[in-house]
This record gives structure tokens, C-alpha cells and sequence, in this order.
């Protein structure tokens, strides 16, 4: 029997989802067979501390299981391989390979745990019932729930067993690919495809139909057997009498709202229904790093110090390699109750010091961040613990939270802030020069250093280049080829290579090259003027205004020294040495210009406008009072200045001249 590709349109978008969840078989122990392929036919135990937390299904076979004592799991079966579980490096790892491998299947994949992951795989399903060339026979891959049979004309029972054939394949990619099997659950919502998962195992799956939900629901023997209700509010339910299933189902919503609140009432009874609205929400990277340990009694703060000491050298290098920076530090502790072992837990936070998370960046295990966070953790401890009264506890945490990209990452290929920092090279960055076709000259300008030079594939063997040093080589090696060919044959750099015995300190004051060169400190507004270039010799579709800062202006306005005047420039006549100019005179600028001029602007920028432009501004000039630089009465004006009227300035706020006017 074949089904139809059709899907109806009016269906609730919640409805017509199709939910897998894929719960990985004994996660740890798997983990340990790949890593030694000789435990695959032994019984394997995985151990932390006194308890045995998994172990593979040939020791099951034999009476053991999951989360037994240790020398109960040994009585049993004494010939059990035991391997220590403590380290949990390798099994994060291997967890962040099943996810990102599932990721290649769906964008929508839920982290639950290392060994679960949630994936809505609704558009693969509607995918392949669009496709006429996959649709196959109304046959579920694995096991249908309570044997329903599937109906071939219901849309909803379509979806869901192409559902299970698209669950087959992703089981079948993590095995090849990973080695791991694990159990799968296919429904309509998270909570029943978490539910229907566990029916059949090891490394099979069940499809869940609408009509068999509350088959599921109802054979759950208590409350907290429901994902979603926790510890506590079952505890509540219980001391309510709405201890079964089927007794949280009928109660009153006004008994629960009593109890738990509105929304809480709602949610679980909703639950209990095997409603589930909540979205398959992509995990991304963790939001916190944490380590912790478990043990039977801690009761001297020298051993919490230890302790602490040991989770936050291990958290330190799980952050080191994370790459970003941590800003708050968490401590949880679990004292020991005789009635409540192991849900009595106890958090305190507390912002990291800036200098601190700086330091962690730089080096994660030195011995001052150890000593500053160690201070921090036991100043936390002190608040819950009284030192000074006898304690116990069975448990400590340490968490970074609050995790953001780190400076230092910004140098990575992945960030903009790589394009905007120098690289130092070595010998063998940009290859032999011969074998590239690109000879390279040495720079006299720039001894030591003249180790900047380009590559570019496909130039010619007879061109020779040297670039300044404050051209970042690893940027301009990033530059697409033609991009490279524009620059290195531009007016510009021919100019350069033609003139760098007469002008050895030339640096570039425009154009492409300005987007990968480094800022030097120290120089002034006319630097790059006094270093003799000129933007006009740079192809048009390459200039660009320079950019006058107002660091710049205000580093120009500060020095009562007139700017040197270079071939390139002339200083207007009638200038004083004691009055600083942020303005040369270009060679491409009218003298008459020039001269009406206010002598705040910068010339070099007005001759790159338009002359629309510039005549534009020259008129508005005209009808204004030309503003010095260095204002004398600055604060005289300020207080003659009516409380009513606006200065000239800010009569034109939106006027052009505002740009060519220091702040």
C-alpha cells in the first residue's frame, strides 16, 4: 500500500511536527569499548567513585546494572572489567561529535545531557513526502507502539512513519560514522518522543501514533516518572494525593494553582495529558563550564580547599580550550541529610574581577588566577558553611558562567578582528619566490622588517615588489587575486617602486591598502602628508577621504606649531607660527580656494569632493564667520551668547560643514 504525498494545509503548525528522540545505549561504556575494542565481549563496568554509573549490556546479561555498588556489581558478576569514569573528557568529546553530526541532518537538535539529543526532523519528513521519487510503502522502520497499525489515508500517521524511516537513517549515519548505537523515539511532540524511546531496547526505536498517547501516559506508575516534573513537585503532588498519573489528570486546575501557581498548574497537568508545546530549541555552545565531585564526607576545610583546588585547575582548562572568557564564578555544595541525600544542594556567585578574567585569558593555570579564584571559592563556601560549626558534605561544584568571546579570540580567522591585526610571519609563510612566479626586492626603507612581502599566484615572474611594513601580509594574502593585481599595479605602488631610494619612509594615505596597514602612534594629522604621498596617485576606485579623528584634530590643536610644509603642500600666506592649522594647500586645490578656506578644514579631504560638492560649500562658507582653530575667548563668546538664540553653528544642524569642523 502506498500513501499519498499530500499534507493537509490547514493543520495546527504544533500538530503536524515530527520530533525524534535518540538516547545513545550505555553512553560511557560504549565510549570505553571504542577506545579499546578488546572490553566489546567482556562485562565492562564504567566507575565513579563507590558506584558503578553504566555498564554494557553483556554484563546486564549477567545480573549487573546501571548505578550499583560496586561490590554488589562484583558479587554478582566477578569476572565484571571495572574502568574508571572519573575523567569525563572523552565522553564531552565524543557527546559534541553525536551532536554536531545530527546538526548536518537538522539545524533544530536539542541538547539533553552527553548521551539524548531532541531533533525536529519535521522538514525532512515534509521533504520526502514532496518527493514523489521517495515515497515508499506505509511501513514504520522498528517497532510501532501498542502494534497500531497505521492508517495510509491519515496525514498524521504519513508523517509520522516517514518519521521513523528518517529516524533509521540518522541511527544508521551515527553508527557508521561514530560506532555508537542508541534507541530512538519518533511522536509529535518532545515529551512523548522522550517517553515512547525506552520501550524497546538496546539499538531499536519506536513510532508513536496519535491514538496510542494516552496508552503511553497512563502506563507511567507515578508522577515523577513524567519528564518535566521534578523531585520537588513531585514530593508536592504526592503530599496533595495526586500521586498516579491518572489522579494529576483529573484533579481540579483551581487545587493546583493553590499549590503550584498558575503557570506551574497548567504545564504539569498539560503534561500528564501528553500536551507539549515546548519547541526543540537549539543548544548552541554551553552557556556555563562546570566540575564537580561527589563524595561520602568532606567535613575539614582543608579538604574543601583541595577540592576546590582540583575542579578549578580541571575548569581552567576546559576554559582555556572554550576560548572565551568567564565573568561569574558559581559554587554549589550538597550537605548531607540522613532524609535527603542527594537533592540538598546550596549555590553561591559572584562576579569575576576584571583583572582576573584578563589574566585567565592569558594564562589559565598560573598561579595567581588559581590563588585569586581560590579566594574568591572560599569566601563563597564561608557564606553558606559556618567554619566554625562541624559540617558534612557529599558534594562541591565549581562553575564559570556568563561566558563571552574573549579578546583574545578576535585574532582567530573566524572574527574581523584578524583583519585588523598584524601577523608576525615566518620564513616559509609566503613559499619560495621562485616557484610563485613573484620575485621580491628588499626594501632599504625598512631593514630588519622587510620581511612583508606578497605572494600572489599567477603575477608575473618579472614583477618586483616590496610593500612598507605596516602592510599586514597575512591580510593581503587573504585578498582575492584580482584585488591583489589592482593594488600591486596601481599608479601607487609603481610610483613607490620607481621612487623608494628618494623617499624611503613613504607610507600610503589612502586607498585599499588603508583597510589591512597599522596605525602608528605618535603621528599627527598631516603625517601621511609629510611622508609625501598624495591620494590622486591612487586609481579612482580606490581613493578614499582620509579620516580626520578627533584625537587627530585635537593632538594638532594642542601643538601651537604650524605643519611643515612638504613638496606636496604649501602653507597659505600670512599664517603665524603660533596658530596650528589642520589644513595643507594641494597642488589640486584652487589658490583662491584656498585662501577663502576656513582654516579648520582639511584640504587634502575637500580636493577629494565632488565639485558640485565643494562649490556647494564654498558659498556657505562665505556667508559665515570663519571659526579659528584655537578659539581665545572661547567662554567669553559662550556667555554673550543669549539665552534664545543658537550660535551660527548650530543654526545648520544638518549642514555639511559640520564634517570638516573639529569636535
Amino acid at each position: 500500500m502506498r500513501f499519498s504525498a499530500s499534507i493537509a494545509s490547514g493543520c495546527p503548525s504544533l500538530a503536524r511536527r515530527v520530533i525524534l528522540h535518540l538516547d545513545m545505549d550505555c553512553f560511557y561504556a560504549q565510549v570505553e569499548m571504542i577506545r579499546n575494542p578488546e572490553l566489546r565481549e567482556k562485562p565492562l563496568g564504567v566507575q565513579q567513585k563507590t558506584l558503578m554509573v553504566t555498564c554494557n549490556y553483556v554484563a546486564r546479561k549477567l545480573g549487573v546494572n546501571k548505578c550499583m555498588s560496586i561490590r554488589e556489581a562484583r558479587e554478582k558478576c566477578p569476572q565484571l572489567v571495572l574502568v574508571s569514569g572519573e575523567d569525563l573528557t572523552h565522553y564531552r568529546e565524543m557527546s559534541y561529535k553525536v551532536t554536531g553530526l545530527l546538526e548536518e541532518f537538522s539545524p533544530r537538535v536539542e541538547r539533553l545531557g552527553f548521551d539524548e539529543n531532541f531533533i525536529d526532523i519535521t522538514e525532512l519528513v515534509e521533504k520526502r513526502l514532496r518527493d514523489p521519487q521517495c515515497g515508499g510503502a506505509m511501513e514504520a522502520s522498528g517497532h510501532v507502539y501498542n502494534q497500531q497499525v497505521p492508517d495510509a489515508s491519515d496525514w498524521t500517521h504519513q508523517r509520522l512513519i516517514v518519521g521513523s524511516q528518517v529516524a533509521a537513517d540518522i541511527r544508521a549515519a551515527v553508527y557508521s560514522q561514530l560506532g555508537l548505537t542508541g534507541c530512538a523515539g519518533v511522536a509529535s511532540n518532545k515529551l512523548l518522543s522522550k517517553l515512547v524511546s525506552g520501550t524497546f531496547k538496546p539499538n531499536q526505536q519506536t513510532v508513536l501514533l496519535p491514538e496510542s498517547c494516552s496508552c503511553l501516559i497512563n502506563s507511567l506508575n507515578h508522577v515523577h516518572r513524567i519528564p518535566g516534573i521534578g523531585y520537588k513537585t513531585a514530593q508536592r503532588l504526592e503530599a496533595l494525593g495526586l500521586g498516579s498519573v491518572s489522579a494529576l489528570q483529573s484533579c481540579p486546575i483551581t487545587v493546583l494553582e493553590k499549590e503550584l501557581g498558575a503557570a506551574v498548574a497548567h504545564r504539569i497537568q498539560m503534561l500528564s495529558r501528553g500536551e507539549d508545546d515546548s519547541l526543540v530549541t537549539p543548544t548552541g555552545p554551553p552557556q556555563s563550564l562546570s566540575e564537580e565531585d561527589s563524595f561520602k564526607k568532606c567535613c575539614t576545610v582543608s579538604d574543601v580547599s583541595a577540592k576546590l583546588e582540583e575542579l578549578l585547575r580541571l575548569l581552567l582548562s576546559r576554559l582555556s580550550a572554550d576560548g572565551r572568557s568567564a565573568h561569574t564564578l558559581r559554587l554549589t555544595i550538597r550537605q548531607f541529610t540522613p532524609t535527603n541525600k542527594y537533592f540538598n544542594r546550596e549555590s553561591r556567585q559572584c562576579p569575576i574581577p576584571v583583572k582576573v578574567a584578563q589574566s585567565m585569558n592569558q594564562g589559565s593555570g598560573s598561579a595567581a588566577v588559581v590563588s585569586a579564584l581560590m579566594e574568591l571559592l572560599m569566601k563563597l563556601f564561608e557564606k553558606m558553611i559556618d567554619v566554625k560549626m562541624p559540617f558534612h558534605l557529599t558534594l562541591l561544584n565549581v562553575c564559570f558562567s556568563n561566558l563571552k568571546a574573549s579578546r583574545s579570540s578576535a585574532s582567530s580567522r573566524c572574527s574581523i578582528g584578524f583583519y585588523l591585526t598584524q601577523k608576525k610571519l615566518s620564513e616559509n609563510d609566503c613559499g619560495d619566490s621562485e616557484t610563485s612566479g613573484f620575485s621580491i626586492t628588499t626594501n632599504p626603507a625598512f631593514p630588519e622588517k622587510s620581511g612583508h612581502s606578497a605572494c600572489p599566484a599567477g603575477m608575473d615572474g618579472e614583477v618586483s615588489l616590496s610593500l612598507p611594513e605596516d602592510i599586514d601580509m597575512d591580510v593581503f594574502s587573504q585578498l582575492p587575486d584580482d584585488i591583489k593585481k589592482e593594488i600591486i599595479q596601481s599608479p601607487h605602488m609603481t610610483r613607490r617602486s620607481k621612487n623608494i631610494q628618494t623617499k624611503p619612509h613613504a607610507a600610503a594615505a589612502g586607498g585599499i591598502q588603508n583597510f589591512f596597514t597599522r596605525g602608528k602612534s605618535g603621528h599627527g594629522l598631516n603625517s601621511a602628508r609629510d611622508e609625501g604621498y598624495s591620494q590622486e596617485s591612487l586609481p579612482s576606485p580606490l581613493k578614499k577621504p582620509l579620516r580626520k579623528d578627533s584625537e587627530s584634530l585635537r593632538s594638532v590643536s594642542d601643538t601651537a606649531m604650524a605643519p611643515s610644509c612638504t613638496p606636496h603642500t604649501a602653507c597659505p600666506q600670512g599664517t603665524e607660527p603660533n596658530v596650528g592649522f589642520a589644513m595643507d594647500c594641494k597642488e589640486s586645490v584652487d589658490g583662491d580656494a584656498v585662501s577663502s578656506l576656513p582654516k579648520s578644514v582639511d584640504v587634502n579631504v575637500f580636493s577629494q569632493l565632488p565639485v558640485e560638492l565643494q562649490k556647494e560649500l564654498m558659498s556657505e562658507w562665505k556667508n559665515q564667520k570663519i571659526t579659528p582653530k584655537i578659539q581665545t575667548k572661547k567662554f567669553q563668546d559662550k556667555g554673550k551668547t543669549s539665552k534664545g538664540q543658537r550660535s551660527s553653528a548650530a543654526s545648520h544642524p544638518n549642514s555639511l560643514l559640520k564634517y570638516f569642523k573639529p569636535n
